[in-house]
């Protein structure tokens, strides 16, 4: 509607311009086709009857025009219109003014408007004041009601373009707020979480390319929906445990059922199990940090720096369980990440390690592809992965031992992170190996670290 009105606005005055233009040319090109006939001593010929031109063509409509020719005393000669401008009458003493105050130039066509005509004058001959001038004029009304009447055809024709915008308007709303309304309801049931339900995706149109992104959607939101499900039914088993092992055994020291070394022993229980306990619950904050979005700030680093105090950090751990932990690990080899998030990556492998290992735990790398990639590798001398161990490994919770069953899953969401690999074999000979993939910095670029 705003549209349709600016251009019936800007459109009127435009077509104005137009029409008068177009009657000018006219007027002009007629008022010297009868000045030549004049001037060519033919003005016997000026009578109603014969046959000169008595309209103007105007934008493909001819419109009536009328001329007489001005003597040079100003006074009219002949008329087309002798009821208003009659023969014999001084131009000046007309009730409908054509020339008005205006001077007439000999040398070229005059164009005068007045209130009710539109005039073009010009002289006969080369000479205006011995052979007079020719007055071709056409009224005004007559303009305007071309004008009108072009104005009601184009106002027609938009108003059947409106009318006809409207109903494919309405159509194409129907098309378009049907799947919104079918996305709108398809969001409230994803909210009361009933992922099974999925959106037609038979077009392709971009309404279908949205469709399809939801059902995209809802799938990695129902697979991380029983993920979690399954990680706090798993939390729960798995705290249920050791916090009825500390239960049972505060009691009995309480009613004094342990005497002794069984004291002692319930007392190691509690301390073992408390610290059993303590690693689920750190192992569950670090998986919940990963999950949670964040920024990285991925920076090279020398890998032997972030080996070292890993090492550290579990060097208790393995004096504890007698087991001896060596590390060959290149001074130039650089690895691309966060120091934190690869600290505690090499802090669980060993850690797993050290669980299951007999004797020694060694850890490796070496730089692969140009330096490109970092490979680090962690072996024991165990009894080596399960074929269930290497199909659930990095499973939450899962666990063959002691241990909170985590370890292995928050390696390899650190390692996803990284864009890295993880994989799980057994050696030849006995034990366990696990190899990490990182991406590192390429040999020509290591001076610049």
């Amino acid at each position: 509607m705003i549209t349709f009105i600016m251009t019936t606005l800007a459109f009127y005055p435009i077509l104005v311009g137009v029409l008068e233009t177009r009657a000018q040319i006219g007027l002009e090109k007629q008022a010297w086709e009868i000045a030549y006939i004049v001037g060519s001593r033919q003005s016997e010929l000026l009578n109603p009857e014969a046959g000169l031109p008595a309209s103007i063509l105007v934008l493909g409509r001819s419109v009536e025009s009328n001329y007489m020719v001005v003597g040079p005393d100003s006074q009219i000669a002949f008329s087309s219109k002798p009821q208003d401008f009659p023969i014999g009458q001084n131009l000046s003493d007309l009730p409908h003014q054509l020339r008005g105050q205006q001077l007439m130039n000999p040398t070229r066509a005059n164009i005068y408007r007045s209130e009710n005509h539109l005039a073009v004058e010009v002289p006969i001959g080369a000479n205006s004041e011995s052979s007079g001038t020719v007055i071709a004029f056409v009224d005004l009304q007559t303009l305007q009601a071309m004008y009108f009447k072009t104005v009601y055809s184009i106002l027609g024709n938009l108003f059947i373009a409106l009318f006809s915008a409207l109903v494919i308007a309405y159509l194409l709303i129907g098309y378009i707020t049907r799947p919104l309304q079918n996305l709108e309801n398809y969001a409230k049931a994803v909210g009361n979480r009933q992922f099974d339900i999925k959106l037609d995706t038979r077009s392709s149109d971009e309404l279908s390319n949205l469709a399809e992104a939801f059902n995209q959607m809802v799938e990695r939101l129902k697979i991380y929906d029983e993920s979690i499900r399954q990680f706090f039914q798993h939390a729960s088993h798995e705290m249920k445990t050791p916090l009825m092992s500390i239960n049972g055994y505060a009691e009995g020291l309480r009613d004094g059922l342990f005497e002794g070394s069984a004291q002692q022993e319930a007392i190691d229980v509690i301390h073992k199990e408390s610290l059993r306990l303590r690693d689920i619950v750190d192992n569950m904050i670090d998986i919940t940090i990963l999950d949670q979005p964040h920024r990285n700030y991925f920076l090279p680093h020398y890998l032997i720096y972030i080996a070292e105090s890993a090492l550290e950090s579990v060097g208790g751990y393995a004096l504890d369980r007698k087991v001896a932990v060596k590390a060959d690990i290149a001074d130039s080899i650089i690895v691309v990440g966060d120091w934190d998030r690869l600290m505690s990556l090499l802090i669980n492998l060993l850690s797993n390690a050290i669980r299951h290992a007999k004797s020694s735990v060694t850890i490796r790398s070496q730089a692969i592809n140009g330096g490109r990639q970092a490979q680090i590798t962690v072996e024991d001398d165990g009894s080596g992965f399960s074929a269930e161990d290497l199909s659930y490994a990095f499973e939450y919770f899962y666990t063959r031992a002691e241990g909170s069953g985590l370890g292995l899953a928050i390696a390899r969401k650190i390692v996803d992170e990284h864009e890295g690999t993880i994989e799980l074999m057994n050696l030849s000979g006995q034990g366990a190996l696990v190899k990490v993939i990182l991406p590192g910095v390429p040999d020509d670029a290591a001076g610049l670290i």
